[in-house]
């Protein structure tokens, strides 16, 4: 990322400076989750009375039909309080860059060593799919080692992931250059 123009904090991020650390805070919240509460709320819902209704018969038939039905809201319903509610969380200190993500527990938490680092760069990711193409963005780490490893995926604006960046490199002072495969 060209550090020509310093980024200016975009809305979704926080950044707060602690005297031994940096934090930045990024909330998952978007509005087209509005959509999955009110699915929830029915799909839930209507299982609710199915088996509300399949209990007060003891029909067996009617408990064990919608069980993967069933699977699927509690997993949808999960997902969808975790996007309301979740925050990113990226702590950086001179020693480590831990990354978690709660309130409700999510895969991609991580701890990365500093003294391990080499350089960060942003990573475009394009997922193709029978309706289309989505575009999310990840952070990347290149290891000492020459290891490359995704510190942060599923970013859905390119000025996040840049932003990110460009506060731990300035913060761990890492000096910029290009990596071959980063998003400009």
């Amino acid at each position: 990322m060209s550090k020509e123009m310093p980024m200016a904090l975009p809305e979704s991020l926080e950044l707060i400076r602690h005297p031994d650390y940096i934090e930045i805070v990024r909330s998952w919240f978007g509005w087209h989750i509005i959509f999955l509460v009110f699915f929830c709320v029915f799909w839930d819902g209507f299982l609710f009375f199915w088996y509300a209704m399949a209990f007060e018969e003891g029909n067996i038939i009617m408990l064990l039909f919608p069980v993967l039905h069933m699977v699927a809201g509690v997993g949808l319903t999960y997902y969808t309080l975790a996007v309301w509610k979740n925050k990113t969380y990226i702590y950086a200190s001179q020693l480590k860059i831990s990354i978690f993500h709660k309130p409700f527990p999510w895969f991609g938490n991580t701890e990365l060593m500093v003294a391990e680092l080499k350089q960060l760069y942003v990573k475009e990711k394009v997922s193709r799919g029978k309706n289309g193409s989505t575009v999310t963005y990840e952070l990347h780490a290149i290891l000492k080692s020459d290891k490359d490893r995704k510190l942060i995926g599923g970013l859905p604006e390119p000025g996040q992931a840049q932003y990110i960046e460009q506060e731990l490199e300035k913060y761990l002072r890492i000096k910029d250059i290009p990596v071959r495969g980063q998003f400009q």
